[in-house]
């Protein structure tokens, strides 16, 4: 079990993209890096400043994935969220599309046309997350 935005999740989060027949198809135009970015920080859950977890995503592999502090998350895609909407994203509770139209998960870098243009590698690309064994810091 990996904690969240931790190095071994990021490391289990890019093998399980790796390992995904149904992502590599979804994502085959796909060649942006994405981070997920966990802001505000979250200090009772071992979270003092924001996070985030940086995947270099290329036509349906990663060939790298990386915890960050969340200053340091480059991506040309940054999705921004609280711990609680990430859980329900990971958990696959959370749809990540529609969250970002609602507002739930903030779009902080990047472009909404393109990832309206592959809602379905986003989707793989969140099943992959839902497999990663998560040990969420406010379950333990």
């Amino acid at each position: 079990m990996h904690r969240p935005f931790s190095q071994p999740w990021a490391d289990a989060f890019r093998d399980a993209i790796n390992a995904d027949a149904d992502y590599r198809a979804a994502a085959s135009g796909w060649t942006w890096p994405v981070a997920l970015l966990l802001d505000p920080a979250d200090p009772a859950l071992g979270y003092p400043e924001p996070v985030a977890v940086q995947v270099a995503l290329d036509r349906g592999t990663a060939s790298d994935a990386r915890a960050l502090a969340g200053d340091q998350a480059d991506a040309a895609i940054v999705l921004g969220a609280d711990y609680a909407t990430w859980k329900q994203v990971v958990r696959g509770a959370l749809e990540p599309v529609n969250a970002v139209v609602s507002g739930r998960i903030r779009l902080v870098r990047g472009s909404l046309m393109t990832l309206m243009m592959h809602v379905n590698a986003a989707k793989a690309l969140v099943a992959c997350a839902a497999r990663v064994p998560t040990a969420f810091p406010d379950e333990a």
